[in-house]
């Protein structure tokens, strides 16, 4: 697991390392203080939307509809995400054992693949633990988009407490392949809403 202090109330007499001090102290008594969301959306009507929903005592956030059922994949595109090549007798065999259950010792005949239909059964479980928990869910998204930004550089000052603070995380227990951003309160939400315009990304937090 990781975890990204990237704004900070540091030095708030004086003006703040990263985000200035007027704001910095609005996002304190309206967030920490009053326990109120404060979000300055971007002025485009049509900007990209992360979710923030609330779980746990915290918020995860989702780049994309949290709700929104997972895109399965065809057996042709799960084919051509794996890079095996069928027209290769070994390829296509050692594909065909693994997720049809093919005995080629036996001399059993080999399976057709449904190429357009929907995968199922032991590629369906693959594609759901692998690629779409670490790279293609909401949340994976999310984790991904926000994981290259320069959300607090390295070359900032940074002492005093933070104001706000993400957890980046892969994987929250053993076996999981779980990959995404949780935020702890409102005022990490805020503070991320402030930088995301900063850096000029047409993205709007919706917390619910």
């Amino acid at each position: 697991m990781k975890r990204r202090d990237f704004l900070s109330l540091c030095g708030l007499a004086a003006g703040s390392v990263l985000i200035p001090a007027p704001i910095a102290r609005l996002i304190r008594d309206t967030c920490v203080l009053g326990g109120q969301p404060l979000i300055v959306p971007p002025q485009s009507k049509n900007a990209s939307i992360i979710y923030a929903v609330y779980d746990y005592g915290d918020y995860t956030l989702h780049f994309g509809d949290p709700d929104a059922e997972p895109p399965v994949p065809t057996w042709e595109e799960f084919i051509d995400s794996r890079s095996v090549d069928m027209n290769d007798d070994k390829e296509r065999a050692d594909f065909l054992e693994q997720y049809f259950g093919w005995d080629r010792s036996e001399g059993e005949e080999e399976p057709e693949v449904p190429l357009s239909e929907p995968i199922d059964g032991g590629a369906l479980e693959h594609y759901m633990e692998w690629d779409f928990e670490m790279r293609e869910s909401p949340m994976a998204l999310a984790y991904h988009y926000l994981n290259d930004l320069p959300l607090c550089p390295d070359t900032i000052r940074r002492t005093g407490d933070p104001l706000g603070n993400l957890s980046f995380i892969e994987g929250d227990h053993p076996g999981s392949n779980l990959t995404y951003v949780r935020a702890p309160d409102l005022a990490t939400i805020a503070c991320l809403q402030h930088r995301l315009n900063e850096l000029n990304k047409n993205i709007r937090i919706d917390i619910s």
